[in-house]
């Protein structure tokens, strides 16, 4: 259970006005199908098919987003600023599936189980929703002085903004150590779905 961001590179397009003063958010929800009739096969199966997280690691669900700057660098009256800027940020959800029907106990388990996954998801998107909300308005707002070419301006807001997605890194890992502590959310999910409790 780990988001997962994409950093979009800056580019220079128009993209709205300042009257769409918010980012452009879209979410959506993908699957991946498992196999088991018991808690203990299906946390194996996730294990081995779940999205990866870093290198060799897998998680059992995930948070990805990628958020997207437009807008047009302008030089006017010695500052420089961002016309038609704005942040677009598509979240997607990723959480398993059995692929057999389950029934009983074991669907009741399944049940509570997924339903804390999508509850753990939900909060990393929340903490990208308000990523986008503070990188929409830096780029709507930024405004400094500098040359026709805006070379220092661009590295200045480029550095800004890096700064802005680290503390929310920071927010979306902070959660996770929170959750996935010794006896912590995570842990209790997980027993339930494997009958320890």
């Amino acid at each position: 259970m780990k988001a997962w961001i994409v950093l979009a590179s800056m580019s220079i397009a128009a993209f709205a006005t300042q009257a769409d003063a918010k980012p452009k958010i879209t979410e959506k929800t993908e699957y991946y199908q498992i196999s088991g009739k018991t808690g203990i096969d299906l946390l194996w199966d996730m294990n081995r098919k779940g999205p990866r997280q870093g290198f060799l690691t897998k998680a059992i669900a995930q948070t990805r987003y990628e958020a997207d700057f437009k807008g047009d660098m302008v030089f006017e009256n010695g500052v420089c600023r961002i016309s038609g800027g704005g942040v677009s940020m598509k979240i997607t959800y990723i959480y398993p599936q059995p692929r057999e029907k389950l029934s009983g106990d074991m669907l009741r388990r399944w049940k509570l189980f997924q339903a804390d996954n999508i509850r753990h998801e939900k909060v990393h998107g929340k903490i990208a929703r308000e990523l986008a909300a503070v990188l929409d308005k830096k780029i709507r707002s930024f405004a400094t002085r500098g040359d026709r070419r805006c070379g220092n301006a661009l590295a200045k807001l480029k550095r800004e903004t890096m700064a802005i997605y680290n503390a929310y890194e920071k927010k979306q890992n902070d959660f996770d150590r929170q959750e996935h502590r010794e006896g912590g959310a995570v842990d209790k999910s997980v027993a339930v779905l494997v009958a320890k409790r």
